[in-house]
């Protein structure tokens, strides 16, 4: 199974090149403007330790360039919205459609097609970010509560987000991509009653896949010192610290332009296996909406829901 699906998400990434293309055009430009902020962050550290006198310019300089790394990525996870739109869920659409064999365009025209397949299920940036934040709202006390999970470190307050990373909420909007009924709301609501009912091997598969990402971050990581070494005397008094952050954010970014794709190419074919032929629980649907706030309000936008608005009100 795990062979097919590795075949299988491969070949998704190859049909889908323009999309990762762009992909990794943006993470490399934030990758990039990332250790810009942290190398003027260094700079004005390292400056101002000799200025005043301090002991450790070096160690000045490290600590004021993670202070501007943070910053920085502060400024970007306020635009969250804005990827999760333009980047996130029209990677999604188009890895989705291959899976269901749909055809797609090759070239920008694929680019084209992923948009307006997203506006025309999702709405706007707004909707779909609210959308997003409403499932990843759900995940976590979902799986606290689920049945296969009794006793399991996975049912301990987020660890099932931190052995997941991102790949079961993902999971769930592409569900609610994938179903097409005419209520995207309605459809996530019940892509999450489906992962509650069936939490153990999804988890259990998102966490193997998590990981496996993760090493092949850390090989990035190791494969990029080296090219990282070679501008780290611009970083000012240790400049090996600034060649671990500069290789770090590269692989970072490496990780979100392709491994992250992969990642979710092979849980999505997992779920759509494991909950292949079911329906989900009416009693499940009671229980989550019972005990998340969050799954209620999912629930009341996909009741208010109407095709002449687009979303819920």
């Amino acid at each position: 199974m795990w062979t097919i699906t590795v075949v299988k998400s491969l070949f998704l990434l190859l049909r889908t090149l323009p999309m990762h293309a762009v992909r990794l055009l943006v993470f490399t430009a934030i990758a990039a403007g990332l250790g810009a902020a942290s190398l003027a962050g260094a700079w004005f550290g390292h400056q101002l330790g000799l200025l005043i006198g301090l002991p450790d310019p070096a160690a000045d300089a490290t600590v004021a360039g993670l202070g501007g790394l943070l910053l920085a990525a502060s400024l970007v996870a306020a635009r969250r919205d804005r990827l999760l739109h333009s980047v996130h869920a029209r990677t999604l659409a188009l890895l989705v459609d291959g899976i269901d064999g749909k055809p797609a365009p090759a070239g920008p025209a694929q680019l084209g097609q992923a948009a307006a397949a997203v506006t025309a299920r999702f709405g706007t940036e707004a909707e779909l970010f609210a959308l997003d934040r409403l499932i990843r709202g759900v995940t976590g006390p979902a799986a606290a509560i689920a049945d296969d999970l009794g006793g399991s470190v996975l049912a301990l307050p987020g660890i099932a987000r931190i052995a997941s990373g991102s790949l079961v909420e993902r999971a769930v909007l592409a569900q609610s991509y994938r179903a097409r009924p005419e209520n995207a709301w309605e459809a996530a609501h019940d892509a999450l009653v489906l992962y509650v009912q069936n939490a153990r091997p999804v988890l259990t598969a998102a966490g193997w896949i998590t990981l496996v990402g993760w090493l092949v971050t850390a090989g990035a990581f190791l494969a990029l010192l080296g090219p990282a070494s070679a501008i780290a005397p611009l970083w000012p008094g240790d400049g090996q610290a600034g060649g671990w952050i500069l290789a770090a954010l590269a692989a970072l970014g490496l990780r979100s332009a392709l491994i992250e794709p992969f990642a979710f190419a092979c849980l999505m074919q997992a779920f759509l296996r494991i909950t292949a032929g079911q329906e989900p629980s009416p009693e499940w649907r009671g229980r989550l909406t019972q005990l998340c706030d969050r799954f209620r309000q999912l629930g009341e936008r996909a009741i208010r829901w109407s095709p002449m608005s687009g979303a819920g009100a």
